[in-house]
């Protein structure tokens, strides 16, 4: 079996690689610095978006920028919302603050329970917006 080891590598062995990768993420047995998010952003520079008419969540979004000691600004919606947070992305970057960047738009999809006990799928987005 000197040809096949990895069947023989022992727990011991698996424990200190995973000591030696600590700090850093593991990929199929080599150590890869972790990905440090560029945009790391406070809890009161996210703009959830709901039910709210557009205009509501686009003041909050250019009063944030505006009064906020960040130039970052995050539009975080599910579902439905998510039209609108692209509405109110495309609203403030155009009407209210024409040097505003888009940095990064992130997709994913959510697990959410429901009342009766089942999960359903639902799309998110975050739109990371910059001065």
């Amino acid at each position: 079996m000197a040809g096949n080891w990895f069947p023989e590598v022992s727990k011991a062995t698996m424990l200190i690689e995973r000591f030696i990768c600590k700090g850093q993420m593991e990929i199929r047995g080599v150590c890869m610095p972790e990905k440090k998010s560029k945009q790391e952003v406070k809890d009161e520079d996210v703009v959830y978006i709901g039910r709210k008419p557009v205009m509501s969540y686009v003041l909050a979004a250019v009063t944030q920028f505006n009064t906020g000691n960040s130039n970052k600004v995050v539009l975080k919606a599910r579902g439905r919302a998510i039209s609108k947070a692209v509405d109110v992305s495309e609203i403030v970057r155009n009407k209210f603050i024409q040097e505003l960047n888009i940095d990064d738009i992130k997709t994913g999809t959510e697990e959410v329970k429901r009342e009766d006990g089942s999960v359903s799928n639902v799309s998110s987005i975050e739109i990371y917006m910059s001065k």
